[in-house]
């Protein structure tokens, strides 16, 4: 790995720290000082849920689909399971004001998953993108985004590598299935560069699926206009990116279920069987 030579200034109290860690190490000071700052950047990684629209079909059963039990446990314990394993620790959770309520009445701010959750509440509805907008400001790195209605069981540190190799702005997750596709985000790929998206084809024209998780730059905000109108990333966003050559894919080993049915809460279940 190429590396490049800085300068930094570090009181001399922490230097001292710093000196008694890297004798108990081994290591010289730039490689602690490296093993440090990659830590810090491997566990404190953010994530934003999408579960902005109309509540009412944010349920299944009478539930909110993050809170809907599979085998016992909430969905969105087993998302944060997940999330945790990959170093992620500070969490935003965009919806309306009854999904927040009563998602803080299981999670709190996070503490007992050792985690920080925040909630935005999200006032008018126009689309994912906007809701998505609503956390501009808060994050200055790349940032996962996923469903709040979604289960999955891939490794996200793998779909993080492949965003930092990426020069595009989105990495998404990709899934190949032969099952109906009428629902889902099909894509056309060249190598790992997504070269075409369609939002529930009536003749899809491969098996390639997006999960509709993946890992955002911040600019893609540019992309979203400002103001009240519809704006959603499927057909206003990411054909854009597609344009500049600015999505690439990274194709999952495991699963992904959109939950909007009982059929896919039991596909969960297999899952989690397995």
């Amino acid at each position: 790995m190429k590396k490049k030579r800085i300068s930094i200034t570090i009181s001399e109290e922490v230097l001292k720290k710093l000196d008694t860690w890297v004798e108990g190490l081994g290591d010289s000071r730039s490689e602690a000082i490296e093993k440090i700052v990659e830590n810090f950047l491997e566990t404190n990684k953010t994530a934003v849920f999408l579960g902005g629209g109309d509540p009412g079909r944010l349920k299944l059963s009478g539930t909110f689909k993050p809170l809907i039990k599979i085998k016992g446990k909430p969905l969105i314990e087993y998302n944060l399971e997940e999330l945790k394993k990959a170093g992620f620790r500070k969490i935003f959770f965009i919806g309306k004001n009854q999904l927040i309520g009563e998602c803080f009445k299981l999670l709190g701010n996070g503490g007992e998953y050792g985690m920080e959750i925040n909630y935005i509440e999200e006032k008018k509805t126009l689309g994912n993108a906007k809701t998505l907008q609503l956390v501009e400001g808060y994050v200055k790195n790349p940032f996962l985004v996923l469903p709040a209605d979604n289960f999955f069981d891939f490794d996200l540190k793998n779909l993080v590598k492949e965003h930092s190799r990426n020069p595009g702005l989105v990495t998404l997750a990709i899934q190949a299935t032969k099952e109906s596709l009428s629902g889902l985000g099909v894509v056309e790929m060249s190598g790992n560069q997504i070269i075409g998206y369609e939002e529930k084809p009536r003749r899809p024209k491969t098996f390639l699926t997006s999960a509709f998780i993946g890992m955002y730059d911040p600019g893609i905000f540019d992309y979203i206009p400002k103001g009240d109108m519809k704006w959603l990333l499927q057909t206003n966003v990411f054909p854009k990116l597609i344009e500049e050559e600015k999505v690439y894919g990274y194709i999952i080993s495991g699963t992904s279920v959109n939950i909007h049915s009982l059929n896919d809460l039991k596909r969960a279940e297999k899952v989690i069987q397995k």
